[in-house]
Order: structure tokens, then C-alpha cells, then sequence
């Protein structure tokens, strides 16, 4: 009886998120990203994240300011609190991308 009930409740759940026999839907479908321009104080569209949401104004700043403005972006507009050499600069964005 109770195995039953159990049976029953989980193909009803099981059916409810899945459609046709196909595979559920995701969560994360038709989320909109934030396609801002991760560049402080700029309001421009970016051009995604293959170009690591910058417009395409600050695409064309050096790499060294590319890399501290997003550091700004991501530390909630706080500056960096350290300064790092060019080769932890080149590691921490190939970590980011």
C-alpha cells in the first residue's frame, strides 16, 4: 500500500518535469545574463562573454587595464588591494575566462 503511494507520487513528479519522454527542463533555460559592460560606471552593452562582457569601447584599453577594471567589477567596484606581476595577471585571467 505504501510502496504504491510512493510508486504513484514519484512517476506523477517524475512525468510533470520531463515532456514527451524528453529530458527535463533546465533551470537555468531562458535566463537572462547581465549583458552590462563589466567596465566601472559604463552603461554600454557588452559583447558577451567570449570578450569577458566588455563593450567594445573599453575591448580596446590595454590588457593590464582590461584586468584591474574587471577586479574592480568583481570586487563589487572595490579596487584591487594588491598589485600583481604580469605573469599572475596573464594566470588569473586565463583562470577567468
Amino acid at each position: 500500500m505504501i510502496a504504491e503511494r510512493a510508486a504513484t507520487k514519484i512517476n506523477e513528479s517524475v512525468q510533470r518535469g520531463m515532456h514527451d519522454g524528453a529530458r527535463a527542463v533546465s533551470a537555468l533555460k531562458g535566463r537572462k545574463l547581465d549583458m552590462r559592460c563589466h567596465y566601472p560606471g559604463c552603461k554600454n552593452r557588452s559583447k558577451g562573454p567570449r570578450f569577458r562582457f566588455m563593450c567594445e569601447q573599453h575591448m580596446k584599453l590595454s590588457k593590464r587595464e582590461q584586468i584591474v577594471a574587471l577586479e574592480t567589477w568583481r570586487n563589487g567596484g572595490r579596487a584591487r588591494t594588491r598589485t600583481r606581476s604580469i605573469s599572475r595577471q596573464r594566470r588569473a585571467l586565463r583562470l577567468a575566462d
